[in-house]
């Protein structure tokens, strides 16, 4: 595993789930069926309400000459499709939840650079007003705007959400072991709970090069943190479903990942305050505010449609 190069003030262009991909789609062996509940999924007190999923899913398939989506058939859509626009609406659904706390809203000022460009003949235009509000405000431009107007939270409340769930600030601050074997993974655990020192006992143990000076810290250039939307978009999905489970203090239990196996641990914040304080010192802190509710259990799926899956920032099918 390499580290990424990428400073924080790069950090963006945050993953987000594509509505225009094209007709690559997931394979499919489930079906999704137009149903009637009170909402689909929620981040935090932020629904996305069953209606206005349901007519935006029967437009979001229907238009296929817009977005490549295969048809329902007999009310049923293929559950990947639903899937994919859920995902969207989810990511939609955090940012207006970090504006909501901080008594904002995305405002048609913020969607008017965006909608002035589109021609008359864009496929955007045959849509319904309100599909076509929700692509705007998936824009990054468009978030950018809105998000750049919320306050940061104080250094105390930051400190406290990096104590409680690290990733929630939207940075992850990590060290890891990698070795070749579960059972090696296991002895390196016995060894941390024996006393050892993390970043000693990567430098004598890890098999990544980099840990004998790095101590096995992944950090960015000038940062010993590194963007949640950065490691979700170039780190092992694996090590990084790792990195989320991984308590506040102490180590993860053994993670494997197509490099091998990991005990990874986030650095304390005493070790790592300043860089973490830093990203919530301007104009980004909402961006990162938002990546880290997508990143923190903050999200609740309707299980019929799937759960969300912080590691790709999407909603996946259970089991």
């Amino acid at each position: 595993m390499t580290t990424p190069s990428r400073t924080l003030s790069e950090r963006a262009r945050r993953v987000r789930l594509s509505l225009l991909g094209g007709a690559a789609l997931l394979t499919l062996s489930s079906c999704a069926t137009f149903t009637e509940a009170d909402d689909v999924a929620s981040v935090g007190s932020t629904s996305i309400e069953q209606d206005t999923f349901d007519r935006l899913l029967a437009e979001y398939v229907d238009r296929g000459d817009v977005f490549g989506t295969m048809p329902a058939v007999d009310g049923e859509v293929p559950s990947g499709e639903a899937r994919r626009l859920l995902g969207a609406l989810v990511q939609a659904a955090a940012t207006d939840e970090v504006l909501a706390r901080n008594d904002q809203s995305i405002t048609d000022a913020d969607r008017a650079s965006v909608d002035a460009e589109l021609p008359e003949g864009h496929p955007w235009r045959s849509l319904s007003a309100e599909f076509l509000e929700v692509i705007l405000d998936l824009q990054e431009s468009v978030r950018g705007a809105a998000l750049a107007r919320v306050s940061p939270p104080t250094p105390a409340t930051v400190e406290a959400m990096y104590r409680s769930a690290p990733e929630s600030t939207g940075v992850v601050c990590l060290r890891h072991i990698l070795v070749d074997t579960e059972a090696e993974a296991i002895e390196v655990t016995r060894l941390l709970d024996e006393g050892a020192d993390f970043a000693e006992l990567a430098s004598t143990t890890s098999t990544e090069p980099a840990a004998v000076t790095s101590g096995g810290s992944l950090e960015g250039n000038g940062s010993a943190c590194l963007p949640v939307a950065q490691i979700n978009q170039t780190f092992d999905p694996l090590f990084v479903a790792g990195a989320y489970a991984a308590p506040a203090t102490g180590w993860s239990d053994p993670v494997e990942s197509s490099f091998g196996w990991h005990v990874i641990m986030h650095r304390p914040f005493d070790e790592v305050g300043d860089d973490v304080l830093a990203v919530h010192s301007g104009l980004e802190s909402g961006g990162f505010l938002v990546d880290g509710l997508l990143a923190s259990g903050g999200v609740r799926i309707d299980p019929r449609y799937g759960t969300w899956d912080p590691a790709s920032s999407g909603v996946i099918a259970i089991g």
